[in-house]
C-alpha cells in the first residue's frame, strides 16, 4: 500500500462549465486504484434545492464511462461489482465544484450578522446541501462525505472586495463551493480551506487529501487466494465430519417434532413439522 498526499481546488474545470450546468469527469487507475475526480456545476437560485438534487443524481445515475471488460480487471479496481461505467464503481471519489447550495429561511442580513460574529453553527444548519443530508433518505450526496466547514461563506461577493453582494439583487451569502470524498478506508481530509482570492465573486476552496493506493501482485495474489481456498476446503471436511443428522419419523413421537442435532457445540433446534 502507497499512501498519496493530492491536493483538489474547487477551480478544477471551472473555466469549461462555468456557463453550463453539468459535470466534467476525470476517471483514471492508479497503481490498481481507480479514482474519479467530478467538477459540477449544480442549479442556481435559492429555491432551487430539488433541481440541484435532480442534478447530482443525473450525474452520478448516468453510465457515461468506458466499462472495464475484463472480469479480473474490474473485480481488481472497481467496487460494488461495477465495470467502471459508473462515478460510483471507482474506489475514491472526489466531487467539488459550484454546488449552488444556499442557506435557507435566514435573512441576508441575519446572515451576515452570523457571519460577523462568526456563528457559522447556527448558518450550517439551515445549509441547504447538509439539510439534504439529514432529511432527505433518497439523497445521492449522502454516499459521499464532507469535512467541516469552518470558514465563512464562499458566495456572492462584489469582484475585487471583501463585501457580500450589493447588487440590486442583494443576494444572501451561502457555501456554495464545497468538496466532498468517497472511499471508506482508503482516503482522508487533512485540510479544507478557503482562498482570499478576489477575481471572482466567490472564494476558491481547495481541500488537501491522503489516499491508500494499492497495488496487487498478481503471483503473491495466487498463492494466497490458493491458501485461503485450501483452510477454507479442510474446514469444511472438519464440519462435515463432525456434524451428526438424526432425523426421527414424527408417526413415533407424540409431539410431532423432528430433531436435528449440529456439530458439537452448537445448539440443538427442534422443528415442527405440523
Amino acid at each position: 500500500m502507497a499512501i498519496r498526499l493530492v491536493h483538489i481546488s474547487r477551480y478544477s474545470f471551472l473555466r469549461l462549465i462555468r456557463k453550463f450546468k453539468g459535470a466534467l469527469i476525470l476517471r483514471f487507475i492508479l497503481d490498481d486504484t481507480s479514482l474519479c475526480l467530478i467538477n459540477c456545476h449544480l442549479a442556481a437560485g435559492q429555491s432551487q434545492t430539488l433541481n440541484r438534487n435532480n442534478d447530482a443524481a443525473a450525474i452520478l445515475e448516468s453510465g457515461m464511462l468506458p466499462a472495464e471488460g475484463h472480469p479480473v480487471a474490474r473485480g481488481n479496481t472497481f467496487v460494488g461489482g461495477g465495470d467502471g461505467s459508473m462515478i460510483m464503481d471507482h474506489e475514491i471519489c472526489i466531487l467539488n465544484g459550484d454546488l449552488n447550495y444556499r442557506i435557507d429561511t435566514m435573512g441576508r442580513d441575519t446572515v451576515i450578522k452570523a457571519i460577523s460574529s462568526a456563528n457559522f453553527e447556527r448558518l450550517l444548519e439551515r445549509d441547504q446541501l447538509l439539510v439534504s443530508r439529514r432529511r432527505n433518505p433518497g439523497f445521492q450526496l449522502r454516499g459521499f462525505t464532507e469535512s467541516s466547514i469552518t470558514f465563512a461563506p464562499t458566495y456572492k461577493y462584489d469582484v475585487g472586495s471583501d463585501r457580500y453582494d450589493t447588487s440590486e439583487k442583494h443576494r444572501a451569502p451561502a457555501w456554495c463551493d464545497r468538496i466532498l470524498y468517497r472511499g471508506a478506508g482508503r482516503i482522508k481530509q487533512v485540510q479544507y480551506r478557503r482562498h482570499e482570492i478576489k477575481v471572482s465573486d466567490h472564494r476558491p476552496v481547495s481541500g488537501t487529501f491522503k489516499m491508500r493506493i494499492k497495488k496487487i501482485q498478481p503471483e503473491k495474489r495466487s498463492i494466497a487466494w490458493n491458501d485461503s481456498v485450501r483452510r477454507f476446503d479442510v474446514i469444511r471436511q472438519k464440519l462435515f465430519s463432525e456434524a451428526k443428522y438424526v432425523f426421527t419419523n414424527p408417526r413415533l413421537k407424540p409431539n410431532n417434532t423432528n430433531h436435528i442435532l449440529l456439530p458439537a457445540g452448537l445448539p440443538t433446534f427442534e422443528m415442527s413439522l405440523g
